[in-house]
């Protein structure tokens, strides 16, 4: 009976998984796409680099796929998961998470399949009119005052966004033909479908459990074993980035504006210390001015200098620096740097640095003795990961657990002991797998389950959710076969 039933375990979990990946934007509703479309404009993000010297991310038969299509979708879909990892983590949603999470591949999944269906939908005859678009656009409640549509709203609020209303447009014009060569394909559930979805998202397992922790974890790690690691993973262990240069300084503390000189430059940038409108008093804010007027005239000193030291006129101060001295922008640009260059002044905390470039000192790979506190730092985690490991292997048949009663895939009770994102990771694994005993490991717990028993329950899925069921699975084997007939360049490549 287990070995039945997981069978269809395992469809539902794919069903599942693949329907809450996916069905935020191939069930479209305007509302949402338009609405996230606007909030996304006032949000910047990084540069990619593509493989083409084109500006055309990707091109799906067609239709070519821009770095602004990419970049507008990317921060829809940033904002959608920052929403749900800070209700889920208790923090934002930060760049490094993002590229763990795989944010740029699926935005560029997204806008592939979003533009297979667009192609198909050309290619069918689907026309979307200048009516229509303008219909959608007055339907939404954001370009509402007092619940009639309002011209000039709408252009405001694009105008803020800084979206062109061409733009805006097309944006709706390619949701609605998506839409409707959607609506073409038939999602009224049969009775005997209705069993067949029903079935997996209905059965119940009893389930056994109990939870360890690595604490209890010993590791004992061998000269021989970190040498190994070393030989293996030998380019992690360079020397320092580090360069010969020249540097002038201008700091911010040689310039010491007198009482006059302070009021003059509050005079010509009041406005810039304005808030709702209300210009700050001098005396308020007159740290700030002290500041803010060191900054400038810092700066003009600087690019003086920067002029008469590419003129040969002056010369800075020798010395070597590595990586670890000085600031990300100023590694940046000598990175970027070639030997003799002179780079433009970049402040690092209250000085304007001015920098020549004598020679850039090529890295060499440390010695395993001089690298070896730091290779114990980075294998240690391994070691202990996979020592624990080894243990909750051991213990698979021998536990005997707490007996926390029936749960389904999507059950929304909580599991004691293990937080919602970890509980919902374990009823993934359980019912996508065909062992009656094993195990999951999040970070530095483990959680050892025993199937029990099972059981089904009444139908509780309603034809709603069993009609969107179906849609899903029609829409991935429509991108199935689109796929394979609509030539694909995904030109998208991510800094390594």
């Amino acid at each position: 009976m287990l070995e039945f039933s997981l069978i269809y375990i395992g469809t539902a979990h794919i069903m599942i998984t693949w329907m809450q990946k996916h069905k935020k934007y191939l069930i479209i509703t305007i509302w949402i796409s338009t609405i996230a479309f606007i909030a996304a404009g006032m949000v910047g993000w990084g540069a990619y680099n593509f493989s083409s010297s084109s500006s055309s991310v990707a091109k799906v038969g067609d239709i070519s796929i821009s770095v602004d299509d990419f970049n507008r979708e990317y921060q829809i879909l940033y904002r959608q998961y920052n929403e749900q990892y800070t209700a889920l983590m208790g923090k934002p949603l930060d760049n490094e998470q993002a590229k763990l999470l795989g944010l740029e591949d699926i935005t560029i999944k997204r806008l592939i399949d979003k533009a297979l269906l667009e192609n198909f939908a050309l290619d069918s005859g689907i026309r979307i009119s200048d009516e229509d678009i303008a219909k959608e656009i007055q339907d939404i409640a954001d370009f509402k005052k007092d619940g009639v549509f309002d011209a000039s709203l709408y252009k405001e609020i694009l105008k803020q966004n800084r979206l062109k209303p061409a733009v805006f447009e097309e944006s709706i014009k390619k949701d609605l033909m998506i839409q409707k060569i959607l609506e073409i394909f038939p999602s009224i559930v049969t009775p005997f479908e209705k069993e067949i979805l029903s079935l997996p998202i209905n059965l119940q397992d009893r389930l056994f459990i109990q939870i360890v922790t690595d604490n209890q974890i010993k590791v004992n790690i061998t000269d021989k074993e970190l040498e190994e690691f070393y030989e293996n993973h030998k380019d992690s262990y360079k020397t320092q980035k580090e360069f010969e240069v020249e540097i002038i300084e201008a700091k911010l503390d040689d310039i010491q504006p007198n009482q006059e000189e302070l009021k003059n430059y509050y005079d010509e940038n009041k406005a810039n210390y304005a808030t709702d409108g209300v210009i700050a008093e001098f005396d308020t804010i007159k740290d700030t001015l002290i500041k803010d007027f060191q900054k400038r005239e810092a700066q003009k000193v600087a690019l003086k200098s920067y002029v008469d030291f590419k003129d040969s006129k002056i010369e800075g101060n020798k010395k070597t620096i590595n990586e670890n001295d000085i600031n990300d922008d100023i590694l940046q640009a000598l990175n970027s740097a070639k030997d003799g260059d002179i780079i433009k002044p970049i402040l690092d905390d209250d000085v304007f640095i001015t920098i020549k470039v004598i020679k850039k000192i090529p890295q060499t790979i440390q010695s395993f003795k001089d690298a070896k506190s730091k290779i114990m730092e980075d294998y240690y985690p391994i070691a202990k990961q996979e020592a624990f490991k080894k243990y909750v292997e051991s213990r698979i048949n021998l536990f005997k657990g707490v007996d926390i009663g029936y749960f389904s895939i999507d059950d929304t009770k909580p599991i004691p002991g293990l937080a919602d994102f970890e509980k919902q990771q374990l009823l993934t694994k359980v019912f996508n797998t065909d062992k009656q005993n094993d195990y999951l490991i999040v970070g530095n717990k483990a959680i050892l389950y025993k199937i029990m028993e099972q059981k089904m329950l009444k139908d509780s899925l309603t034809s709603g959710v069993l009609n969107n069921i179906k849609s899903v699975f029609l829409e991935q084997t429509i991108l199935d076969f689109l796929a394979n007939t609509y030539k694909i360049t995904n030109n998208l490549r991510k800094d390594s």
